[in-house]
């Protein structure tokens, strides 16, 4: 197989990269926002399996890509604490979609068995994420030692080589 010669130079090939990320993540947003609008409508999982898979496809991608390659976030460090807060947000959504669907679409009555369940999926969201994300977390920081050691090791072989 051929492969194509790169006919960007270093910063428009640069700008292409951020282009292509910023249209990854505005794609990705707009179908998670898409499923949650058409679960709020009442469509079944059945009917929403294709959106679902897709949303996957790429959460997963992106997941394992970057824990292979040694990274994280921009912005911020893996931590226990990190993580905790970071699960905090997709609980509160979840409690909150839950809520509306139950109480404003779906008309249920506002009692304690209701507010159990959307507390109790709430609680086991934030278990699950934080568990996926301390999974992540370890993850990373074996595959960091990892890389990292085989750049020292490369370093010191060249610095070594040269007269």
């Amino acid at each position: 197989m051929k492969k194509s010669k790169n006919k960007l130079d270093e910063m428009q090939d640069n700008k292409l990269l951020k282009i292509e990320e910023a249209g990854f993540w505005l794609v990705f947003w707009v179908l998670f926002a898409a499923i949650a609008l058409q679960a709020l409508l009442g469509t079944t999982l059945k009917e929403l399996a294709g959106e679902i898979a897709a949303l996957l496809a790429a959460g997963v991608y992106v997941a394992f890509s970057t824990l292979k390659n040694g990274l994280w976030t921009r912005k911020s460090a893996p931590t226990a604490k990190t993580n905790a807060l970071a699960s905090a947000v997709p609980s509160l959504i979840l409690g909150a979609f839950n809520a509306v669907r139950a109480f404003a679409i779906l008309k249920r009555p506002i009692g304690l068995h209701t507010a159990a369940q959307i507390a109790a999926m709430s609680a086991g969201a934030y278990i699950l994420c934080f568990a996926l994300l301390e999974v992540f977390r370890l993850i990373y920081v074996k595959r960091r030692r990892k890389l990292d050691d085989t750049e020292e090791k490369f370093e010191t072989s060249f610095s070594t080589s040269q007269p």
